[in-house]
């Protein structure tokens, strides 16, 4: 199951990783909703927070960025 303990364990253990924004969305979908499996990663949710990584970071993100991320439980409407 891809929740959120399944991406931190992901970051932990590859720490020098550069995550691309379709990964960071799934870990961030991951920490709000619960999880991200593959069918997720169409929803209008899942799309929303891709567009923004891409918009805020560009193409990639460090492993700190998508952490912090994660962690904002604030959602704007």
């Amino acid at each position: 199951m891809r929740d959120a303990a399944h991406y931190r364990k992901m970051f932990d253990d590859n720490p020098n990783a550069g995550i691309g924004f379709t990964l960071a969305a799934a870990a961030v979908y991951a920490a709000r909703y619960g999880v991200c499996e593959a069918e997720q990663r169409g929803t209008e949710e899942w799309r929303a927070i891709a567009r923004e990584l891409k918009h805020r970071y560009g193409e990639n993100l460090t492993i700190e960025q998508v952490v912090r991320e994660m962690s904002d439980d604030t959602e704007e409407d």
